[in-house]
């Protein structure tokens, strides 16, 4: 969209830098490592408004955590129940999502999918307005259906604001976004519930972007307008006469953008900042409307980048303070307490109460969504159910737990690292600074590393470790942004010996890095800076596992998009590196590498170039060769149990891709991943059975492999845990064979609970009392003496014997051509307890 940004050029050190990421796009950033609130083109994928579970191989499903960036929450003043939502992720998309129950749960308005929107208003007759990435929108019925209200003139209809006169509901304002000065009417104005629009724009005001607007509740033609870039600058303009002309109030102010404004009785409140190049301006109030001007923050601040301002019961303020959270005061802005109800560290874009209780307070924030207090902010919860748009970076699980994942996510200017034990029902926030987190990585003896990309203005970006508690280990090579990095490799068979690799930033210069440690981080060593000139990455790293820790590979590529690249190799531990291209083409963009489990000097590459595809090598990366698939790949991963078995992601359909050949051929893999967005990350487990991505639209998960049997009986019911039991069944279905496993996860923990089979299907829904459906009929044999424990991971599996199948009548043999269904019932509570059933699974025997 705003194709001026991508244009890279060699920077000053003291002007904004430029750096990438590894989906290709590239943002600016300042010595510290913020970027800048400029929005940018989205790529391909809507959000996913739902979670549900799936037990076929290649069959995807959302596994959460819930989230997104949330611009803003309002709930209706006709109905509690009824809240919206906007999202406008900073890497593109967006939507709207709508609760019907007061923010406990959503869906998303699939008339606005994948559309950015940034403000919610409603009329005190519950006329909802939407400004969106396309203009402003209304809706008559509660938010269910839309209809675009274009302004009629301009070049854009990007609107970042729109208030209506608390005293006729008729009349809107609007603050309509700059489109790089080429957009001139920037505040408008409709009388008529926006049928018709007038340009009111102050004349040294055109080409800047409006992102606040406030009404005078006691005197309609006293408004004030905020003006806030998406790089740098800012001010404040009143009116007295309904927009005929404009005073300039910036006098006293931050030259820096305007982010909202409030009228509090007789005084004005003003809120802005952005962390980009630390243009912060706090919160100040002025008493003769915009005259002066005076600050209500001091230097005890957490942050002075302040993104929103609500008024609650009368002497309470909370304003949304970007990555410090929530800021409340009780006593009008005298005295504030901040961070309340467990938002610390939080970059907050709103705060709103409900209009039926100043009690009840939403809030909309960067990557955690929506949140919600009811006791006036004192504590908040996550209120987020349904929002499946959290931007995943990474995804890894654990070697020694596979039930045991982490996830690495980010914001504009903020992210963290989401863990689970239990397979992906329950996440848990990691205890982490929270700055962008670019990667996550389990070491071979189970420990936790993440990599984080700042803000140095938050905490120190390079990677932390897990032993406990998370602490930062580096490399830090100064007190501002300097280190940015991609992935780290870790030796099977020696655990103190780490490689992570990136890129110097800023200060440090621009050249591609490998940073080695051998004491887990204790200290670490720049063993490689530089290929050929600056502006290069070095983006993936791998150590042929031979049980030496000698040889070493990785990928780097050009920091500006272009199709330049290749491989590193190092003999000698990651000491020193050398380029290794023989047989990769002058014309490549690298990506990622895998090793093969056929060999531990065979590895592969993902080249995403435009004539790129996979290549291989069987000699540690002595010398590629393509495997003969040319379509530009962005991700690959490998099977660790079957070295010929690959798994890609590629930007042309279909995303998904599987081999079974080593690479010579691709087939699409699996179904239901039409709202998972773009893929940044493949991950599969360490038995070779689960494959996860992590995407734009959060985490997802299919079996991979090959499961046994057909699902029948439709979706089980949602256990406690939200989520519905799943049983799959892996193995052989051959009856000589005699070898059948039946897997069940996403159970409540610690929970008992059964296996049971039949010949005959059937549908009895609440069975025994049961929530659940009982898929069975007939004779139902039941596993009573093979009880099994969920556990604290919530899930169990159980092998089958084919010759001793229960029945009421007793044990019998699986003959060649029977059909034998399968299903789980398990102990549940909601509240009370209760049980429930998994869904089914059917497996014909030959």
């Amino acid at each position: 969209m705003l194709l001026s940004l991508l244009l890279l050029t060699a920077p000053s050190l003291s002007s904004p830098q430029v750096s990438t990421l590894s989906t290709n796009w590239h943002w600016r950033k300042d010595d510290q490592g913020n970027r800048a609130a400029a929005y940018r083109a989205s790529p391909t994928g809507d959000p996913n408004g739902a979670i549900e579970n799936r037990s076929v191989a290649g069959s995807w499903s959302a596994l959460g955590p819930f989230g997104g960036d949330i611009f803003d929450v309002a709930a209706s003043p006709q109905s509690g129940s009824i809240v919206l939502a906007a999202s406008a992720p900073s890497n593109g998309g967006g939507g709207l999502y709508r609760s019907a129950d007061g923010g406990s749960t959503w869906d998303e308005v699939t008339s606005l999918s994948g559309t950015a929107c940034y403000d919610i208003e409603f009329t005190i007759d519950g006329v909802a307005y939407v400004g969106t990435l396309g203009g402003l929108m209304t809706s008559a019925d509660a938010g269910v259906t839309w209809t675009h209200l274009p302004f009629g003139f301009g070049v854009n209809q990007q609107t970042f604001e729109v208030t209506v006169d608390p005293q006729n509901s008729q009349r809107l304002w609007v603050g309509v976004a700059d489109a790089l000065g080429n957009q001139l009417a920037n505040v408008v104005r409709s009388d008529d519930g926006g049928q018709s629009w007038v340009d009111l724009t102050p004349p040294s005001v055109a080409g800047q972007s409006v992102r606040a607007i406030a009404v005078d509740p006691s005197n309609s033609n006293r408004v004030v307008i905020g003006i806030g870039g998406g790089f740098s600058g800012g001010g404040v303009w009143t009116t007295t006469d309904a927009g005929a002309s404009w005073t300039n109030r910036s006098a006293g102010l931050p030259g820096n953008p305007m982010n909202d404004l409030a009228f509090d009785g007789t005084r004005l409140l003003v809120c802005g900042g952005q962390a980009f190049g630390s243009q912060f301006v706090g919160l100040y109030e002025s008493t003769n409307f915009g005259a002066t001007w005076t600050a209500l923050h001091d230097g005890t601040w957490p942050s002075l980048v302040l993104n929103d301002i609500e008024l609650g019961a009368v002497g309470t303020i909370f304003v949304a303070s970007g990555g410090a959270g929530v800021f409340r005061s009780v006593d009008g802005g005298t005295t504030w307490t901040f961070g309340v109800g467990g938002t610390s560290g939080f970059t907050v874009n709103e705060v709103s109460t409900f209009p039926q209780s100043t009690s009840a307070v939403l809030l909309g924030a960067t990557s955690n969504a929506v949140w919600r207090s009811t006791n006036a902010g004192s504590s908040f919860a996550p209120s987020s159910a349904g929002i499946a748009a959290l931007d995943v970076y990474s995804v890894a699980s654990n070697p020694l737990n596979p039930f045991e994942l982490a996830i690495a996510f980010q914001g504009l200017n903020n992210g963290g690292v989401y863990t689970t034990t239990d397979g992906g029902s329950r996440w848990t926030l990691a205890s982490l600074p929270g700055t962008r987190f670019e990667a996550v990585d389990f070491a071979p003896d189970g420990t936790l590393y993440a990599i984080s990309d700042g803000p140095t203005t938050i905490a120190p970006e390079g990677v932390y470790r897990r032993a406990g508690a998370w602490t930062s280990i580096g490399p830090d090579q100064g007190s501002v942004f300097e280190s940015e990095l991609f992935a780290m490799a870790f030796s099977q068979s020696d655990p103190a010996l780490i490689l992570a690799v990136g890129s110097d930033f800023g200060v440090a210069g621009f050249e591609p890095t490998v940073w080695r440690t051998t004491d887990r981080g204790a200290s670490w060593t720049k063993t490689y800076e530089g290929v050929q000139q600056d502006f290069y990455d070095v983006i993936d790293v791998e150590i042929v596992q031979d049980g030496t820790n000698q040889t070493a590979l990785a990928s780097y590529r050009a920091l500006d998009g272009s199709q330049l690249g290749g491989a590193l190799r190092s003999t000698d531990g990651g000491m020193t590196w050398a380029a290794s291209g023989a047989g990769l083409p002058a014309v490549i963009r690298p990506e990622s590498i895998c090793p093969s489990a056929a060999s531990p000097n065979r590895f592969f590459l993902a080249d995403q170039a435009s004539a790129g595809g996979v290549y291989e090598t069987t000699d540690a990366g002595l010398s590629w060769q393509p495997t003969g698939f040319n379509v530009p790949t962005a991700r690959i991963e490998s099977s660790p149990v079957d070295g010929n078995v690959l798994y890609i992601t590629t930007s042309a359909a279909p995303r998904f891709r599987k081999s079974t050949d080593g690479g010579a051929t691709f087939g699409a893999y699996g179904t239901g991943a039409a709202d998972a967005g773009f893929a940044r990350d493949l991950h599969v487990s360490i038995t070779g059975e689960e494959l996860f991505a992590a995407t734009t639209n959060g985490t997802w998960f299919t079996l991979a492999g090959d499961t046994l049997g057909a699902p029948f009986c439709g979706a089980a019911v949602p256990n406690s845990t939200g989520r519905v039991s799943d049983l799959s069944a892996r193995g052989s279905d051959l009856v000589a064979d005699n070898s059948v496993r039946i897997d069940v996860r996403w159970l409540p923990r610690q929970s008992f609970g059964y296996l049971l089979t039949s010949l005959t299907q059937d549908l009895v829904p609440g069975a025994g009392g049961s929530q659940g459906t009982l898929c069975l009929g007939g004779s139902v044999g039941r596993y009573s003496q093979q009880a099994q424990q969920s556990g604290s991971a919530g899930a169990f599996s159980l092998s089958i014997d084919l010759t001793a199948i229960p029945q009421p009548t007793g044990a019998v043999s699986v003959l060649a051509g029977q059909t034998w269904s399968f299903q789980c019932w398990h102990r549940d509570a909601n509240p009370g307890i209760t049980s429930n059933f998994s869904n089914g699974i059917a497996i014909q025997f030959q």
